[in-house]
This record gives structure tokens, C-alpha cells and sequence, in this order.
């Protein structure tokens, strides 16, 4: 999939490159028009496009720096209060924080990973209700959600921590 990131969505704390495909955390707020798309409670952005039915993927390239997350987010999730990965009933992500990589939606599960990732595939297959992510750097299967899906589904993108980044790809 051609995944671009919807500057409507974004955190007025994250900056977009001009082509929507990274994103970086400013210390300092951006001054961007209030629209009810955007998320003030978390340090997230969606991605532009949304889906309803069907198989669909996309890679994303991440950093080494302390705080990012990749995955879904169902259109409904909150965007005014925050998101709590290990309890949210409407998010499905791979996270890493403080050195520590795990698997978080309504539950939060470690993750053992031989190695440092850095670049990621997210995998969806919405009536099947899967979300799946692979290293993508050996297409090695890292952790799979199973979920069941009713409204549209969008890629989701947090970054947290000074000078955290992520690339869609």
C-alpha cells in the first residue's frame, strides 16, 4: 500500500515531512488549525487512507530512540484523551519504550527480539481480523492480534521522545 500520514490527525507536538511519509516529536507545539480529527490526548497521527474490507500492508522504518509505536487504530479511537496501549480496546500496536519492545492493545505482552528492528511490515487482513507484523528485514513473524473489526481501520503512527522518527515506506 502506498500509506501516507494525514496531517489532520497529527499531534500538534509531531512534524511531518513535506511528502507525509515521516514523522519526528518537536519539544515545541505546532500552531495548527483545531479540526476534530486531530489528536491532543496522545502523540499520534493516522494514516490518510482507511479500510474496510480486504488484505493490505505497509513498512515503516524506525529509529533506535527511546519511544515510538507502529500499527492500527480503529477510526473511533479517542483523539482528545489519551491512549494507553496496554488498555486500549481500539488500538492494536508494536512498541518500543525504554529499550523494550512489546505487543499492545487491551493487554500489553514483552516481546524477546534477537535483534534491534528497524524496519517493520504491518500486515492487515480485516475480515480475518488480523494485524500482524513482521521484521521486515527477514520477513520474520514478530506477534499477531486477533481482533474483530466492525468500522473502518487506519494505520496508526506515535513517536514520543526527542528526536524520534518514523518513515512509512
Amino acid at each position: 500500500e502506498q500509506v501516507t500520514l494525514d496531517p489532520d490527525t497529527a499531534h500538534p507536538h509531531l512534524l511531518l515531512s513535506d511528502d507525509n511519509k515521516e514523522v519526528w516529536f518537536r519539544n515545541e507545539e505546532q500552531n495548527l488549525p483545531a479540526n476534530p480529527k486531530r489528536f491532543t490526548g496522545s502523540l499520534s497521527v493516522l494514516g490518510s487512507q482507511g479500510f474496510t474490507s480486504g488484505r493490505h500492508y505497509w513498512e515503516v522504518e524506525v529509529g533506535e530512540e527511546d519511544f515510538w509505536a507502529v500499527g492500527v487504530a480503529l477510526e473511533s479511537v479517542s483523539r482528545k484523551e489519551p491512549i494507553y496501549h496496554g488498555s486500549s480496546e481500539k488500538a492494536w500496536v508494536l512498541q518500543l519504550h525504554c529499550g523494550h519492545y512489546s505487543a499492545q492493545s487491551m493487554s500489553s505482552e514483552c516481546l524477546a527480539l534477537k535483534e534491534k528492528l528497524r524496519r517493520i511490515r504491518v500486515c492487515l487482513h480485516y475480515e480475518m481480523g488480523l494485524v500482524t507484523f513482521y521484521n521486515a528485514k527477514e520477513m520474520m513473524q514478530i506477534f499477531e492480534f486477533k481482533a474483530t473489526f466492525t468500522e473502518k481501520v487506519f494505520p496508526y503512527f506515535s513517536v514520543s521522545s526527542e528526536g524520534t522518527h518514523i518513515r512509512v515506506c
